[in-house]
């Protein structure tokens, strides 16, 4: 038997996907899958080439914990305990050069999915597609629960419950579509999600037809021609391929506890990138979500050595 063509593996939908989640199946059918190493954040895991098919540039760190909402005198507070001097001088530096490339790449996003983000507020804001999300206390902000959410510990948010999101909250000016969030006469909703079968309903997919594709064992094999092989990048419907975090943070506790991880971030992050590659068919996650997964422990071992 030939192994040539593409190898697709059965998959389920999620039942509720994330607000950006759903903005991505309206503007690039980009389709919310239920799968384990998934990130609510489905921005984060947007790679080079799907952000050159939506003509907009890649997207810059710091996206998974809010960095346009952060500001010099929060991330001076974040830090202010860290010590010595020159660790909390370059981890403030760090959050302000994520919220500056942040703020510049979001007026360009905006413009991109303009079309499929209106279209998408208004069937929320209708009430057709039902939303739910864990409503902030007063005084807390979008940014201060997702860096909560983000932290490897205990959030001060844990404890929030789902609730429905009443359609007269969504107005297009209070929609964060890249924090998963919305805000209105000052309430604030985070972790917003939304019913997948609505969203199908509303916005039904165009299928398309498949020449050579059929069943071997449990899996759909695609005999593609040649010539598309050089037109486009190998990928699975919809979404990039997937990673094993799990292994990851195995791996790198691995390094720590036996005093070989590096002591520089930058060079751990080349060390896991190459890690991936040689564990995974030589694909690779982007280097922001290396990065991401990678600050609590240098926030946790190796602050105090720079």
């Amino acid at each position: 038997m030939k192994i040539e063509g593409l190898w697709f593996e059965p998959v389920g939908l999620l039942e509720r996907c994330s607000l950006n989640e759903g903005l991505l199946w309206i503007w690039a059918e980009r389709v919310p899958i239920n799968n384990v190493y998934r990130e609510k954040n489905a921005f984060e895991s947007l790679q080079d080439w799907e952000c050159a098919a939506l003509n907009i540039p890649p997207v810059p760190e710091g996206i998974r914990h809010a960095a346009h909402h952060q500001t010099e005198e929060r991330a001076q507070d974040k830090y202010s305990g860290m010590k010595p001097v020159e660790s909390r001088k370059f981890y403030v530096a760090k959050a302000m050069q994520e919220a500056k490339a942040l703020k510049a790449w979001i007026p360009t996003a905006v413009s991109a999915m303009e079309v499929p983000a209106s279209e998408l507020f208004l069937a929320l804001r209708r009430g057709r597609i039902n939303t739910s999300g864990k409503q902030l206390p007063v005084g807390a902000t979008i940014i201060d629960f997702l860096e909560e959410e983000n932290s490897y510990g205990r959030s001060d948010f844990h404890d929030l419950s789902v609730t429905a999101i009443p359609p007269d909250i969504w107005t297009m000016s209070g929609i964060d579509w890249f924090a998963n969030a919305v805000s209105s006469n000052g309430v604030t909703y985070c972790d917003v999600s939304m019913s997948v079968e609505a969203l199908f309903f509303h916005f039904p997919g165009q299928p398309a037809s498949v020449e050579g594709a059929e069943f071997v064992g449990d899996c759909l094999v695609v005999r593609e021609r040649a010539e598309l092989h050089q037109q486009r990048p190998l990928r699975s419907p919809g979404r990039p391929p997937t990673f094993a975090w799990d292994a990851f943070h195995v791996e790198v506790t691995d390094l720590i506890k036996n005093g070989v991880m590096p002591k520089k971030k930058e060079a751990a992050i080349q060390q896991m990138m190459s890690w991936f590659e040689n564990t995974q068919g030589g694909q690779r996650p982007s280097r922001s979500a290396v990065s991401d997964k990678l600050t609590p422990y240098y926030r946790r071992f190796f602050s105090a050595k720079g």
